[in-house]
């Protein structure tokens, strides 16, 4: 669905993905993110690195550890996606 390439993946900003709607749910929910270590998000519509609009039915965020358990990055993964 991102339309890039594993070398690239990392560059990927938040706000290129995700729509002024899907950033605000988001922040809505980082705290249950870091206390819980996941959480879903609701269907929305996001945007793939190459810019083509994606909807999706449901999402789930997860926080992703270092080796020493500190935090690294946040990881998405968008269920039943479709270019729009």
């Amino acid at each position: 669905m991102m339309e890039t390439t594993l070398v690239a993946l990392q560059d990927i900003m938040l706000e290129k993905i995700l729509d002024e709607g899907g950033q605000k749910i988001l922040l809505s929910e980082f705290s249950k993110i870091m206390q819980q270590g996941f959480a879903y998000l609701p269907a929305g519509v996001c945007v793939s690195s190459m810019g083509r609009p994606v909807s999706y039915e449901q999402a789930v965020a997860w926080k992703v550890l270092n080796d020493d358990d500190s935090n690294h990055c946040l990881a998405f993964m968008f269920m039943n996606w479709s270019f729009v």
